[in-house]
């Protein structure tokens, strides 16, 4: 059986290799991709938890309509996975879903309007990428979000806004309110972006679910020269605080995540520092199916750093090998201290990370890429994990 699965993924691969999928002129404006990933995980744990085991094959077919009429159009992305494997599969995972089955996710389907220009306006389900909310992959498929979501475009200012009031898993084919303590509530956000002339940028967020939860995100990113090497300097403070009864308890933090990136050539070396305080660790999903994911350098593989009193120093280098081109390595190590677990208050957390990825640069498997990610988890305050990630990714134009 387990031989019969694999042949999906390695059919789908040799697809790809022979170019019996070719890419054709684009008709009436439309385009049509289809993207391929195989993914595979193995996930340990060595107190008591049920590790993780499992692959799948996801296709995801994603259309992408023109504006009829300069004004109207549509986009669509559905997402089939195949179970490949399914040992002890978990919640925690996420490869495939709850039963360990393979499934179906709508991502994408939404209408999009362009009344103006430089306005743009999405109302349907949506992968949805802002600081506070967002569906962001990193498994076969990508959550989604029930929303409608407008953006304009002014030089260097960039502003939008959207409402939400469903959520989709990564791995789940229904969407569901947003729900807390047995009450039903939505999301509504602003926010904006702007780049000054010396390189600075800006980046502002605010959102709330009524009588629930609100969010603050704030972010300045430079970029600049020290000697030969090109140098981008980034901070990012986040505030959350209960916004009612329906978060259930008081709840009030606030997340700092500071980072210097150092580039020469072929190396990339870069240091963060995050830090938590208030009196809670911090809360950035919105309850629900909602998977928001924190867009700081310090949230990692496994751990995001946010627990209540964390002080966390990453250290990270980044190489492209010169004489394999597409191949690029990274190492990276966070520890953490300080942190204020309810039973002590000096709790220690440590992640290992290495990841190698090589990208096809030519021929008819041009951009196939195949990634190995590797982590390590242990301290005094979380259970010990390793964890071992092999992707696929092969994406074709068929439109």
């Amino acid at each position: 059986m387990f031989q019969k699965k694999l042949s999906v993924a390695a059919l789908a691969l040799g697809t790809v290799a022979s170019g019996s999928i070719v890419a054709a002129e684009a008709q009436d404006g439309y385009k049509v991709d289809l993207n391929l990933r195989t993914f595979y995980m193995n996930r340990d744990f060595d107190q008591g938890l049920n590790d993780t085991h499992a692959a799948g094959q996801a296709f995801k077919l994603n259309i992408e309509s023109p504006y009829y009429g300069g004004v109207v159009g549509f986009d669509a992305t559905v997402t089939k996975v195949v179970e490949l494997l399914d040992d002890k599969t978990i919640r925690s995972s996420d490869v495939l879903n709850e039963e360990g089955d393979g499934y179906t996710a709508l991502e994408n389907l939404y209408v999009k309007f362009k009344p103006v220009e430089n306005v743009n306006i999405r109302a349907g389900r949506m992968v949805m990428m802002t600081p506070l909310l967002n569906d962001l992959q990193s498994r076969l498929s990508a959550p989604s979000t029930q929303a409608v979501y407008a953006d304009i475009a002014l030089d260097n200012l960039d502003l939008y806004a959207f409402y939400s009031d469903e959520a989709s898993r990564n791995n789940s084919q229904d969407f569901s309110d947003y729900t807390a303590n047995g009450e039903d509530y939505d999301i509504s956000s602003i926010g904006g972006s702007y780049k000054f002339a010396n390189g600075l940028s800006a980046q502002v967020q605010y959102a709330v679910a009524d009588d629930y939860l609100k969010q603050s995100f704030f972010n300045l990113t430079y970029p600049t020269k020290l000697a030969e090497y090109d140098v981008m300097l980034d901070a990012i403070h986040m505030r959350g605080k209960d916004d009612g009864a329906i978060y259930g308890s008081d709840y009030d933090s606030n997340l700092t995540s500071l980072t210097a990136r150092f580039a020469k050539g072929d190396w990339a070396y870069t240091v963060n520092y995050q830090t938590v305080g208030g009196s809670d660790g911090y809360d950035l999903q919105w309850g629900g199916q909602d998977d928001t994911q924190y867009f700081t350098y310090g949230a990692v593989q496994l751990l995001d750093f946010n627990a209540d009193d964390i002080q966390a120093l990453q250290f990270r280098v980044d190489y492209d090998v010169p004489s394999f081109p597409g191949l690029h390595l990274m190492a990276r190590h966070t520890q953490a201290w300080d942190i204020d677990t309810g039973t002590m208050t000096n709790g220690k957390r440590r992640e290992t990370n290495f990841d190698a990825k090589y990208t096809v640069q030519s021929g008819k498997a041009k951009d196939l890429s195949v990634q190995l990610r590797v982590a390590h988890v242990d301290g005094n305050s979380i259970p010990r994990i390793n964890d071992v990630r092999l992707i696929l990714d092969y994406p074709i134009s068929l439109l």
